[in-house]
Parts: C-alpha cells; structure tokens; sequence
C-alpha cells in the first residue's frame, strides 16, 4: 500500500500539516525537522501525489512536447535545451511522437498545464477543442494559426548560405535536403534555393536526400556520385544531411565549402571545416518556454502571435 503524509506524521510525531510543509521546503518549519521529515519520507519510500496536488491547485507543472521525431540529432538536441529550459521554470517534460491531435488531446486529459508542438504544416495543426483548452506554443514557420508560433526564419538562413557561398566564389551551388515532403519548413527551404538562386543568377542542383536523417543522406549522396560530382558550393538542409554528406566528401578528400542549417554545439566537433546557419538551439528552447509559461501563469488565452528569431551564420574549424 502507498505511503501517505498521515503514515509519514505518524513516524515522526508530528501533524499532517508539518509534513506537508516540510515536503514542500516550507520556511514555517525548522530545518531540524525538515530534515527528519524528509529522511523519513525516503526511508518509508514515500511517492507525492501529483495529480491530488494539481487537483487542488488545478497545476501540474507538466508540459507536454509533441515531436516529429528522436532519431535526428538537431531534432534530439533541441528538445534537450526545451527540456533543461523547463526544469529551470519548474516544470516537468513529457515527449510524445505521436499524432499531434491524438498527444495534445492525452496531454490535456492528464491536466498538463501546456503544450509545445513542432509545426511541419497543416497536417501538425491542433484544433480549438485542445487550443481553447490549454496554453499551446509551436515552433516553426510562421503562418497562421491560433496559437503563437516562433519563427525562426528558414527562408534568411538559406539566403545568408547561398549569399556566403557567393561571396567564397561560388557561382554553382548544389543544395541537398529532403525535396519530396509536406513539411512546411522543408519547403520554404527548398523554394528559397530556388528563387534566391535565380535572383542573383546562380546555378544551382536540387538533390534529394531521401530523407532528414544521416543515413538516408549518404545513401543518396552514394547514389548522386555514381554518376554525377558535387559542385564546390554545397546548402545541406539539416545537421543530419550534413553528416551524411561530410562521409563521402571526407571518404574522398573533396574540397569544398558546406553550410548547414541548424545551429548547434555539435558542429564544433567536426574534424571537416563547416559553415552552419540557423537560430541558436539554446535561444529557440529558451523562447519557447518563456512565452509559454507565462502564458501558464497569466491564464491569458492563445493568440495567434508570430514571435520572430533570427539566424546567424557561423564558421566551425576544429583547432
């Protein structure tokens, strides 16, 4: 049978109300018996109650994040950073791969206080059911939706990697990402490449990753070299395309200059020089939840609000 605060009281000789307070680092109750109590408290194997606790305070501290994926390391990497920012809010992240609509729905029958959904488009869009509900945040492509979205502006990050490309003498680019998809932020990408290519006069390849994560990028980069070269100019669409790219031109002692999209510590790793674009992981975690639990603690409502982060351009050469 479950330990309760009553069982804990008992022990220690003392009231319910002290145990409760102690538990809860209360600063009614003296160190001393703080620290009995809580002793105590791990002695018997004792296990709060959170869902009575947010019955009474209609708060569970639990947020619920809604992912595309766990098999990318860009993908992986941010919801790291999303999961540190909430634990210093006080919160607690639970992650679900599953249909947005189906996750949202469970995150909001388990009286979660809010959720973080990764927008890839139409098909990741929660309805008012859940959205009039909870306080919901998504991270993105701006367009509209009723609920805030951060966006982190693919279409300037592809245009800051073909302009660098352009600037280091480039003027044939080959741009390698997942072409044959209905994520939204995928295709902004891919449409950018093109017009912006177009618009400064550059020549470009669009080749088709097979995919966003490592693997399937070096199977189709193997497939490509059967039959083609890659130009001196390489856009990869992910960190991840990026590994699998950097395997064959490490593989084949290529020369050329490569700019990833994403921005995280990872790159500082690599023993190829790299350039990568893209809002800092840290910043996108940090806003996410900073916009969403004050949303939390305001009780103020969803609204369709475009919070706007910017990338930047950096250069990784492992020294």
């Amino acid at each position: 049978m479950a330990v309760t605060l009553k069982d804990i009281a008992v022990e220690c000789g003392v009231s319910y109300s002290t145990v409760s307070k102690a538990l809860k680092d209360s600063p009614l109750v003296t160190e001393a018996t703080k620290r009995k109590i809580k002793e105590k408290a791990d002695k018997m194997n004792y296990i709060p109650n959170n869902s009575a606790r947010s019955l009474v305070s209609n708060k569970s501290h639990t947020i619920g994040l809604i992912w595309p994926a766990v098999d990318r390391v860009a993908i992986t990497t941010l919801a790291t950073h999303v999961n540190e920012a909430l634990k210093q809010a006080g919160y607690f992240m639970v992650v679900s791969i599953d249909n947005p609509v189906r996750a949202a729905s469970k995150f909001l029958e388990l009286r979660f206080d809010g959720v973080i959904v990764f927008d890839e488009g139409e098909s990741t869009t929660l309805p008012e059911k859940i959205t009039n509900n909870i306080p919901v945040i998504a991270y993105g492509v701006a367009r509209e939706l009723p609920y805030p979205i951060i966006n982190v502006h693919h279409n300037w990050a592809m245009k800051q990697a073909v302009d660098l490309l352009i600037e280091k003498g480039h003027q044939n680019i080959d741009y390698i990402g997942e072409l044959h998809t209905n994520d939204i932020r995928q295709i902004v990408k891919q449409e950018t490449i093109e017009k912006y290519c177009e618009e400064k006069q550059v020549n470009y390849r669009l080749i088709d990753s097979g995919g966003l994560t490592e693997m399937a990028a070096k199977q189709a980069v193997k497939r490509f070299l059967k039959t083609e070269t890659l130009h001196d100019g390489v856009i990869c669409g992910s960190y991840d395309i990026a590994m699998g790219v950097l395997h064959h031109v490490d593989e084949l002692d290529l020369q050329k200059t490569i700019v990833a999209y994403d921005n995280i510590k990872q790159f500082n790793s690599i023993e190829t020089p790299i350039y990568s674009v893209g809002v800092p992981a840290e910043e996108i975690a940090s806003s996410l939840v900073k916009h969403l639990t004050r949303s939390i603690e305001t009780g103020s409502e969803n609204n369709p609000e475009v919070i706007d982060l910017y990338p930047s351009l950096q250069f990784h050469e492992k020294k």
